[in-house]
C-alpha cells in the first residue's frame, strides 16, 4: 500500500464505520472458535497489522503482536502497542517462531500478497495445535474497481478459489462464508459505477461519514456477527474464514524470531 494510504488509516480507522464493525464481528467469531473457549488472555498475532488499529483494540485484554512490510505503517502501530510489532513479508520473511499462538489474524491482507497460497500455510504453521485463523478478503473478482488498484491489490476472490487455500494436511475450515452482506447492493452499484466511468480513487477518499450516518452504517454492518454461521449469507462484498489447525503444518521461512 501506498504511504498516503496508511496516513488515513491512521486518522480513521478508530471510528470509521467499515473498520469498527470488521474488528466486531472478527472479535465474535474468535470468541465462537476461541482455542478453548475460556477467558484467559490468549496470545494474539494479526500478520499485516497495518497502523495498529485492531491490536489496540485486542491489547485490552490479550497479549498482541504485528506484523507488516511497511515501516510508515509500524510507525503509527508502534504508538498503539508500543515495542511488539516488527518489520516483516510474507511469505518467507516472518520474524515469529512457529506454534507460537492462540490466534493469527489476516484481515484485508491477502489480497495484497502474490503468492497467497504459501503465506496461508506459513500463517497456519504459527499457530499452537487447537489455535485458530481467521482471515476476511474482497469477494468476487467482477467488483475488482479503481479503489482496488488504488490499494493494490492483486486480487478479489471467489469463494471457490479462497476455500482452496485452505486444502492442505493439518487444518480443518471452521467456517467459511460472505460477510459484508447488508450493505452488498448499494456497495456494488457504487463500485461499478466506478468502473464504468473511469473514476480513479484518490487520496483522501477513505474519510468517516458525518455522525449519524457513521454509526447507523456501523450498526448495519455489525448486525452481521449474529448472521455469521448461523443465517444463509447469499453474497457480499467480502469473504471471512476461520480455519483450526489441528496437526502439523509444513512452511518454510527465511528468517525466525532471534
Amino acid at each position: 500500500m501506498e504511504a498516503e494510504l496508511f496516513d488515513e488509516m491512521w486518522q480513521v480507522e478508530q471510528s470509521h464505520w467499515w473498520f469498527v464493525a470488521r474488528r466486531r464481528i472478527v472479535e465474535s467469531l474468535v470468541e465462537r472458535y476461541a482455542p478453548d473457549n475460556t477467558d484467559r488472555p490468549m496470545r494474539l498475532c494479526e500478520l499485516g497489522c497495518g497502523t495498529g488499529g485492531n491490536l489496540a483494540h485486542w491489547n485490552k485484554r490479550h497479549e498482541v503482536f504485528g506484523m507488516d512490510n511497511s515501516r510508515r505503517a509500524l510507525e503509527y502501530a508502534s504508538k498503539r502497542v508500543g515495542a511488539r510489532v516488527e518489520l516483516g513479508a510474507l511469505p518467507d520473511d516472518v520474524p515469529f517462531e512457529p506454534s507460537s499462538f492462540d490466534v493469527v489474524l489476516m484481515t484485508d491482507v491477502l489480497e495484497h500478497i502474490e503468492d497467497d497460497v504459501n503465506s496461508v500455510q506459513v500463517a497456519m504453521s504459527l499457530l499452537q495445535k487447537n489455535g485458530i485463523f481467521v482471515a476476511t478478503v474482497p469477494a468476487h473478482q467482477w467488483l475488482y474497481s479503481p479503489r482496488d488498484a488504488h490499494h493494490q491489490h492483486f486480487r478479489r476472490y471467489a469463494k471457490k478459489d479462497f476455500t482452496r487455500l485452505f486444502q492442505f494436511p493439518g487444518v480443518e475450515v471452521e467456517y467459511l462464508g460472505f460477510y459484508n452482506s447488508l450493505l452488498f447492493p448499494p456497495a456494488a452499484i457504487v463500485r461499478m459505477a466506478s468502473k464504468l466511468f473511469g473514476r480513479d480513487a484518490q487520496p483522501g477518499d477513505l474519510q468517516v461519514p458525518f455522525g449519524l450516518l457513521n454509526k447507523t452504517l456501523t450498526g448495519i454492518f455489525s448486525l452481521e456477527r449474529k448472521l455469521l454461521g448461523r443465517v444463509p449469507l447469499p453474497t457480499g462484498l467480502s469473504l471471512i474464514t476461520v480455519v483450526r489447525r489441528t496437526g502439523e503444518v509444513s512452511a518454510c521461512r527465511a528468517r525466525a524470531a532471534a
